[in-house]
């Protein structure tokens, strides 16, 4: 396995002291990177897996905070903390603004190759990063609730890769096709996979999806960061 670093970053971001993960890849020079977002509890072990395992592939990588350093495993903290969230598009353009301070203050990131994918929560950060004209190479999600206001999307400057649900709380199918018309309407290169039956957070492993869909999407959590490859190659 190859020989990575990582350590904990604190930095100020939506008005919180928040804490990043990140990892560096054991190549020297400047690398890739990227902006990885946590789903709805905040960064978990699936997402500082994720940074690591980008790391390892030659990535500086990252994965941002959403909640001042805290981790909300119970499920009652989530909606009086990340619905307001969601409906607040420059609030989480703030939240991805200063993780990707925190990448360009890395001497290793080349600044001129950085992505972003996430996970739930995150992927809209990362989406909304899009939204605002961010200059980014890619940007994939998995489990991405596409807010956001009306006609913004077409802003993008980089491919999009979306993974959903066919029964997301925060996105119904009429804002799901309108984002998709928006990107398609600016001539962006977009995919958007849409797991029908899947539940909540299914791209999670401790995910209820009945089997048959779970088999599937499983395949979301890589389907991001394969994407990014294919824009940002590490060579």
């Amino acid at each position: 396995m190859t020989t990575i670093s990582t350590r904990t970053v604190d930095y100020p971001a939506d008005g919180l002291t928040t804490t990043g993960h990140l990892a560096l890849p054991a190549s020297t020079g400047h690398r890739p990177a990227v902006l990885t977002g946590p789903e709805r509890t905040g960064p978990g072990d699936v997402e500082r897996r994720r940074a690591d395992t980008l790391a390892e592939l030659g990535y500086v990588a990252m994965a941002f905070d959403l909640h001042g350093a805290r981790y909300l495993g119970d499920p009652a903290q989530m909606p009086a903390r990340c619905l307001p969230l969601l409906a607040a598009p420059d609030r989480m353009r703030d939240i991805g603004r200063a993780a990707l301070d925190v990448l360009h203050a890395e001497p290793r990131t080349d600044p001129e190759r950085i992505t972003a994918i996430g996970y739930s929560t995150g992927s809209a950060v990362a989406l909304e990063l899009g939204r605002d004209g961010t200059d980014l190479h890619a940007i994939g999600t998995a489990n991405a609730p596409t807010t956001g206001r009306p006609g913004e999307a077409a802003h993008n400057r980089c491919p999009v890769q979306a993974d959903t649900r066919s029964h997301h709380p925060t996105t119904p199918p009429t804002q799901r096709d309108a984002f998709t018309s928006e990107i398609q309407a600016a001539g962006i290169d977009r995919h958007l996979t849409v797991y029908g039956g899947a539940l909540h957070a299914f791209h999670h492993p401790r995910s209820t999806t009945p089997p048959s869909v779970l088999n599937e999407a499983d395949r979301a959590l890589d389907r991001a960061a394969l994407f990014l490859a294919r824009h940002v190659r590490t060579a």
